[in-house]
């Protein structure tokens, strides 16, 4: 499986190293950071990765190898990667957290308020990894990989620490250590600093406190962020106004190291809108259930499941390893299995039209 886990994180770090670099802003560092506790408390969405338990997953390395396909810069930046750094990040990985920051259009995301951006969902982005890693190979890595393409690497003190900032035509990236095994990288030079200052953090913040212990943190993928603006204005028109307020966050878990395991947890004002889009979905889902019955795939729909708890909505899904090759397959545009066929139809029982 070396093979498809490779593509996993050599393109987790391309993604990185493709964004534009803006802004600038320095503060003191603290002692250590990792993990969550690099997150600044402004972060809006936060993804988190247990590297060992995903990359060997068919789905994400279907996903993978879709994404390098259909982005052949990416695609060529990943091969860069692996042949300039020599680096085995599918074993030297072990955990990774991308945080997405708030739009800068002067709305105040700790609290809720201020009206949307004109382009929702560009925050500044982080990447947050650990593993074993060592601060003067890593930064040989990304010298030799954009040396290769005219650019360089500078490096500037940041407080105790060193902050490193790739330059590559019109795109950059700056990263620092957290501690002796974590790496904070991202494009901006401002949010890099705020992971690395003494400043708040997530647990700061109340509100991605209580969405944060709704999520499943034992899960080896699982994401907290706050619901865009367009999607609850969506959803409220979606349902032709059952609901008096889209949803205000989100919570996702997956498993999928031994078949897929998912949930997604809506969180939503009141219990009432809750039970509303719980019988919403639910109409939606027999209405999956009949399409997906053309493809085969009637028996993944009967797989999830939808409960209204309190003011959160819940959808999970199960499935085993024969239900993933089945979804695979369709999703490749290959036939259904041979037992998820439909019956041959009886001689002279068409229409005659």
């Amino acid at each position: 499986m070396k093979s498809l886990r490779e593509p996993i994180l050599y393109s987790l770090a391309a993604l990185v190293l493709a964004a534009a670099a803006c802004g600038k802003k320095s503060s003191a560092p603290s002692a250590e950071v990792t993990g969550l506790a690099a997150v600044p408390a402004s972060a809006v969405v936060v993804i988190t990765a247990d590297v060992a338990r995903v990359v060997d997953s068919p789905l994400v390395a279907r996903a993978v190898d879709q994404l390098l396909a259909r982005d052949a810069d990416l695609a060529a930046r990943w091969q860069k990667l692996k042949d300039s750094c020599k680096l085995d990040f599918a074993t030297q990985i072990k955990h990774v957290v991308l945080a997405v920051g708030p739009s800068t259009n002067g709305a105040d995301t700790l609290h809720g308020a201020g009206p949307p951006g004109p382009q929702p969902g560009t925050g500044p982005v982080l990447m947050i990894a650990t593993g074993k890693l060592v601060e003067n190979e890593f930064a040989a890595c990304v010298r030799s990989m954009v040396g290769k393409g005219g650019g360089d690497l500078t490096a500037k003190p940041l407080g105790s620490r060193t902050l490193y900032q790739a330059k590559e035509g019109n795109r950059g990236m700056f990263f620092a250590f957290g501690r002796a095994d974590t790496v904070v990288l991202g494009s901006d030079e401002a949010y890099v600093a705020e992971a690395l200052g003494p400043g708040k953090k997530l647990s700061d913040n109340p509100e991605m406190s209580q969405w944060l212990a709704l999520a499943d943190q034992h899960a080896p993928l699982w994401a907290v962020g706050r619901a865009d603006e367009r999607v609850r204005q969506g959803l409220v028109k979606a349902t032709a106004g059952q609901i008096s307020a889209g949803p205000v966050a989100f919570t996702v878990s997956a498993d999928t190291s031994n078949g897929a395991k998912f949930e997604v947890d809506a969180v939503m004002a009141t219990a009432a809108d809750a039970k509303a889009l719980e019988s919403f979905a639910k109409q939606n889902l027999a209405l999956a259930g009949m399409a997906a019955q053309g493809k085969s795939l009637g028996k993944i729909v009967d797989h999830i499941a939808i409960a209204a708890d309190g003011a959160v909505l819940r959808l999970k899904a199960n499935l085993d390893i024969a239900d993933v090759n089945l979804l695979v397959s369709a999703l490749d545009g290959g036939g259904p299995a041979a037992q998820d066929s439909p019956p041959a139809p009886v001689q002279g029982s068409g229409s005659g039209q």
